[in-house]
């Protein structure tokens, strides 16, 4: 959030300032966005998104004549009106060099253009340009969703963010409100066993109705209620968690001690389409966002290839983005232009897994059955895969973890990684974020050198 509004010595000052000067600076910051961000453009948008009636061919045909007639780099594609996705199919993958490297080629900077980056799962950074049309179509979508699962724009707001938001002599106060958006950003970075009970004691004095952000932090909210019996003693419509993998006993113990539904979305910062979670734990495709292609990679397992509607000033273009998912199919290739797909399960990238001593693939999931029965005792945990036999395990357990647990959950982990696999098992205080503020709770060195 003050990526853009603060230089070295702006951001100094904020730090040094007292708390209800933070309060001012960051809602003063809030004014400026919401002038920005909640414009006729997005109105707009949101109007379109609401009304429904998304023709895909339409969309499809538009997005194909904006590339050869604006994009130097398609501008020899054929495009055949009659058999559009024919033509769709012809054109050639993108990788992340192409973007970084011949940047230029690929964008079409008109309007009000800015950077757009991202930090990367892996810390592999990518910045591609938007448009204000582009801004405004991403932020409508994101509040569409909300608005489906009864959420109006500008309700109010707790979002667990990875932002510098408070300095390192915070006090325990690790909020900061955004009067003008009727939010309160909480900084996860700063969010300990030890001032969790502020936290959720402020929060239950703001009384969001909904909440978003990191689940890793939302999470360790709702083992501190459920730790106390606590459930929210006010009305929280809907939970809207992002960035790092939700894993299903996380969302479980989120609508546990919320009392609301857990809705979650998928959408890279590098400007990809929407994936978002539906109330029976499935998945559904954003199709008015983008257009999604998806190799088998397994039994049920693909892999993501990602085009965007709603970044024309950089279209992302048949881009392997790396992520894998789970549909109830066993078909080679399906897209999202003439399949009907439902996506079960979103695992992540394919550092995201864990590679056993047989060479068997194990996934988030698998390695969140290790915890099944024993979440209340186990806080938090962290796989890091070093090489194909030695895992180091890092786990933040509570004080009722026992010999039995412990026993049961290390049983379990050898039979996803194998009897000869080399597991040390590590107790600390807490699981490091990383440079962006996501946890990542499977870290894999052969998967990401590869």
């Amino acid at each position: 959030m003050f990526r853009g509004l603060m230089g070295t010595s702006t951001h100094t000052i904020y730090y040094k300032s007292p708390i209800f000067m933070q309060h001012a600076f960051t809602s003063a910051y809030g004014y400026k966005l919401k002038r920005e961000r909640y414009n006729r453009l997005y109105r707009d948008a949101l109007t379109r998104y609401v009304s429904g009636g998304f023709d895909r061919e339409a969309k499809l045909v538009d997005f194909m004549a904006h590339l050869k007639n604006n994009i130097a780099a398609y501008a020899d594609i054929d495009v055949d009106q009659d058999d559009i996705l024919q033509s769709f199919m012809k054109l050639p993958m993108t990788t992340k060099s192409d973007l970084r490297y011949d940047l230029d080629s690929r964008s079409c900077k008109k309007g009000q253009i800015r950077f757009s980056g991202t930090s990367g799962t892996t810390g592999e950074s990518l910045a591609v340009y938007d448009s204000e049309y582009d801004r405004a179509d991403r932020m409508a979508y994101l509040d569409y969703i909300k608005f489906k699962n009864g959420v109006p724009p500008f309700s109010r707001r707790a979002s667990f963010s990875g932002q510098d938001l408070t300095p390192p002599d915070h006090r325990d106060i690790i909020w900061r409100h955004n009067i003008p958006m009727n939010q309160v950003l909480y900084a996860a970075n700063h969010l300990t066993q030890h001032n969790i009970g502020d936290v959720y004691q402020h929060l239950a004095k703001f009384k969001p109705f909904e909440l978003d952000g990191f689940p890793s932090a939302i999470h360790m909210v709702a083992k501190y209620m459920l730790a106390n019996g606590i459930k929210a003693p006010w009305e929280v419509k809907a939970i809207f968690p992002t960035a790092e993998i939700l894993l299903p006993h996380v969302k479980m113990d989120i609508e546990r001690a919320f009392g609301a539904s857990v809705i979650d979305q998928y959408a890279s910062g590098e400007g990809a389409p929407f994936i978002y979670g539906n109330g029976d734990g499935t998945y559904s495709i954003g199709h008015e966002t983008g257009l999604f292609e998806f190799l088998r990679a397994g039994p049920h397992l693909y892999e993501m290839i990602v085009t965007s509607f709603i970044n024309y000033a950089t279209p992302i273009v048949r881009y392997k983005i790396g992520d894998h998912v789970e549909i109830d199919s066993n078909a080679e290739y399906l897209n999202t232009y003439n399949d009907e797909v439902q996506i079960l399960k979103i695992f992540g990238r394919a550092s995201d897994y864990l590679i056993g001593s047989r060479m068997n693939r194990v996934t988030s999931v698998g390695i969140a059955r290790a915890v099944e029965g024993i979440e209340d005792q186990i806080a938090a945990f962290q796989f890091v895969q070093e090489d194909l036999k030695r895992f180091v395990v890092y786990l933040v357990v509570e004080d009722d973890y026992d010999d039995s647990a412990d026993r049961l959950f290390k049983k379990r982990v050898v039979r996803r990684l194998g009897a000869d696999s080399d597991i040390e098992y590590r107790y600390v205080d807490h699981i490091p974020r990383e440079k962006n503020g996501k946890i990542r709770f499977i870290k894999n060195a052969v998967a990401d050198a590869g």
